[in-house]
């Protein structure tokens, strides 16, 4: 039964790699191999493969030679965004690239990129998966960033100030951090001259590839994690970075080997606490409706009712205007579309970025028509700074501290003190 099982696995990640698009490099044939459980990311399927012909169950903890990633295309159904194969460095992984490179024939195939694990030197895009690095204990392992006035890590921003002086001359670089400039227009020359094994960014529907970047040959791990609808699918992703940045066979320049493991038990955890939190949730009438974005220009972006979080506001017990929507990402609504439903939006809970809270005046001045919701008449205006509150470095991975936020505004403080949000 096991290795029947075990073909099948084989077999489902033949057929997704056959769907691939992108990559860099021809990758061998489709193999059987254990396919690690996600319970709910649904973009993100990985199998690890053993040294023998019939590879033992991954939760045993046996090693593997090396283990394929292959991400979903969040945008066109039925192909995939990239596959990565990811090899322990070391000579027993040499053998493993020699080998793949002698098994690679004219059958179905993928285009793909290799990734040599551990990834010590890498280029991260993204403040939250820089966060996330650091709960894994492999932060290290961060040598450039982009968009650095917007992380909201005090290391990050010394060991950036750290490079700073190293260039003028001050220090040596030791561990420093490299400001890569703009993710939409990052710093080429900085980015050479970090000599990264990975670049970590965010991917986007109808990007058309990543210009420069592209000609480096130096893998970019699309984290398309952003694009799960299930808030614990996002978080599930870190089982993937962890195996990226470390491997249990120990230590390399400072990169603790148990990122994995440890990606695993922080998932575990987080997991139990938001499962939790949603059955305390449940016991309770239901709650006051949440609305929790403002207008942008002539535009009023909200969640759709299956987005992370239209999901959240669910799973919270919370009442949403649009809880009935369908869809998994953003709503351009018109403001009229919102105001129509403005008597019904109990709470008003929205992020802004610098400076201090913005006072109901300069709301009103901002937009007239903010005054028609419920929540306006009543005080029940809740912000957060992001630039002072690493709100997005925290909640992207953790999605039952968002979950708390929401059930408190929902319910009141019986769950505790509102941790992001400042009424």
């Amino acid at each position: 039964m096991k290795k029947l099982y075990i073909l099948l696995c084989g077999a489902t990640a033949a057929l997704l790699m056959a769907a691939c698009q992108g990559g860099k490099t021809a990758a061998a044939d489709a193999e059987a191999g254990d396919t690690l459980e996600m319970k709910y990311a649904k973009l993100l399927t990985i199998v690890k493969h053993g040294d023998g012909e019939e590879a033992s169950d991954a939760s045993e903890g046996i090693d593997y030679q090396y283990a394929e990633a292959i991400i979903a295309n969040p945008w066109k159904a039925g192909t995939m965004l990239h596959r990565y194969i990811l090899i322990p460095k070391g000579e027993e992984g040499d053998k493993t690239v020699a080998m793949l490179a002698r098994r690679r024939s004219t059958g179905a195939r993928c285009t793909t990129d290799t990734v040599r694990t551990p990834v010590e030197r890498s280029a991260v895009f993204i403040a939250p998966h820089c966060q996330l690095m650091y709960e894994l204990g492999c932060q290290q392992a961060i040598r450039g960033v982009c968009d650095l006035d917007y992380i909201n890590i005090p290391d990050v921003k010394k060991r950036a100030a750290s490079a700073g002086n190293a260039a003028a001359g001050k220090t040596s670089a030791g561990n420093s951090i490299v400001d890569c400039g703009s993710s939409m227009a990052p710093d080429i020359e900085r980015i050479i001259a970090l000599t990264p094994e990975a670049i970590l960014l965010s991917p986007f529907e109808n990007s058309g590839g990543y210009g420069k970047l592209d000609k480096l040959h130096v893998p970019i791990i699309e984290a398309a994690d952003y694009m799960e609808s299930s808030p614990l699918g996002r978080a599930e992703w870190m089982k993937f970075y962890g195996m990226l940045f470390g491997n249990e066979e120990g230590k390399s320049n400072g990169i603790s080997g148990s990122c994995e493991p440890k990606a695993d038990s922080l998932f575990a955890k987080i997991e139990k606490e938001y499962l939790k939190l949603k059955a305390e949730a449940a016991g309770y009438p239901k709650g006051l409706s949440i609305l929790t974005e403002r207008k942008t220009g002539n535009v009023w972006y909200v969640p759709g009712g299956q987005s992370t979080i239209g999901i959240l506001l669910k799973d919270a017990n919370a009442r949403y205007i649009f809880e009935d929507d369908e869809h998994s990402g953003s709503l351009a609504m018109s403001p009229e579309q919102i105001l129509a439903k403005g008597k019904q939006v109990d709470v008003w809970a929205f992020k802004y970025f610098g400076g201090a809270p913005l006072s109901q005046a300069q709301l009103l001045q901002e937009y007239d028509g903010y005054k028609a919701l419920a929540a306006f008449s009543r005080g029940n205006i809740y912000q957060v700074d992001t630039s002072t509150v690493p709100y997005f470095e925290l909640t992207s991975f953790h999605p039952e501290l968002l979950l708390r936020e929401f059930i408190i505004l929902a319910h009141g403080e019986r769950f505790g003190k509102l941790r992001f949000y400042k009424k």
